[in-house]
């Protein structure tokens, strides 16, 4: 299951229009609500997996279409007033109703319940054969995964780190012990792809401590994982990573990444945003990045963007799901993929 629709509101501010895919690039100028956009979805799978209090939330609307295959979809939505619960809907796009609550009244599969006033219906009742759609939301959550790209650091990769949203917690030893020799060789070569040259990757013990050996070619001394280049720490970090949630098994994971590529030279930021995304199209890991890396633009086809436009509180988002004729029409115009974003072409078409 992948989230395929996404509009949130709080207070005064909004987003909406958000339509995503199996792959997918965030873009907009400063300021216009990449981050926050990227906070809305991490704050959607606190809610769902009850990591904050009610009160933090106040008052929220929520509204997601889930994908669950190629004909069925799930429509959840939400609403928070003051710390409570006032509305809550899941159904599917065959118009069968399995949640339905106001304030008044709550039914779940058609049975009355009294859930808590500040829980969602789905946090209280867990049953994988009699609530097989609220169990299809929760798997999602737990295996949704986000960090920010600029904040992959050593204290990150060993497992520490708050900037680390991702719910395994695993160090990048841990993660790499996981995997098999093939997956190591895998990863040795695709790091080489990368421009990286790597020769061997191993790990040692030092009393209660794990380090990861990087051994690259035509250099004697071997280097450990904290002793790396910024920008190989984030490339290993990345592509051990996706091995190992390859290696678990979990179809349909999410990951998100805030901030991709920033900082990351030219050559570099093209290979790993290549790869990272021919990697997810082919592991069935939807991928969910944020940027304004003018490299990364240019090889992200543009039928997976979401170009945020902010009007004061409002921010919406322009796809080739609602403006389908602006990309073909720009399809036409030879310019680059960032040229899209940089000039004056959306003005002028709007």
């Amino acid at each position: 299951m992948r989230i395929k629709e996404l509009t949130y509101k709080w207070m005064n501010w909004s987003v909406s229009e958000l339509r995503f895919d199996k792959v997918n690039l965030i873009v907009g100028k400063n300021a216009v609500g990449k981050s926050r956009t990227i906070g809305v979805l991490n704050l959607l799978v606190d809610i769902i997996l009850q990591r904050k209090e009610a009160s933090l939330y106040d008052s929220v609307v929520y509204r997601i279409v889930f994908s669950v295959d190629d004909d069925s979809e799930l429509i959840y939505e939400f609403t928070f007033a003051n710390g409570l619960v006032v509305f809550e809907s899941l159904k599917d796009n065959k118009g069968r109703e399995y949640i339905f609550r106001n304030p008044n009244q709550t039914k779940l599969y058609g049975e009355l319940v009294n859930p808590p006033s500040n829980k969602l219906a789905i946090s209280v009742r867990r049953d994988v054969v009699t609530y097989p759609h609220i169990e299809d939301i929760f798997i999602w959550a737990e295996q949704y995964s986000c960090i920010q790209f600029n904040a992959i650091s050593p204290s990150v990769v060993n497992g520490i780190s708050p900037t680390n949203m991702m719910p395994y917690r695993e160090s990048l030893v841990s993660m790499f012990e996981f995997l098999d020799e093939t997956a190591h060789c895998g990863i040795i070569k695709d790091m080489n792809d990368l421009g990286y040259s790597i020769e061997k990757l191993d790990v040692t013990k030092l009393t209660n401590l794990k380090i990861l050996n990087v051994k690259e070619k035509g250099v004697s001394m071997v280097l450990w994982e904290d002793a790396l280049s910024t920008g190989m720490l984030r490339a290993l970090y990345l592509i051990i990573f996706v091995y190992y949630i390859s290696a678990r098994g979990e179809k349909g994971r999410t990951f998100v990444i805030d901030d991709f590529c920033e900082g990351v030279d030219y050559d570099r930021a093209i290979k790993l945003g290549k790869y990272l995304y021919q990697y997810c199209l082919a592991n069935d890991i939807q991928l969910i990045t944020a940027s304004n890396d003018n490299f990364l633009m240019d090889v992200v086809d543009t039928r997976y963007w979401n170009i945020l436009q902010r009007n004061g509180d409002a921010v919406t988002a322009i796809n080739i799901h609602n403006n389908p004729e602006l990309f073909e029409k720009f399809d036409f115009t030879g310019l680059s993929n960032f040229d899209l974003f940089s000039s004056d072409f959306i003005a002028r078409y709007k």
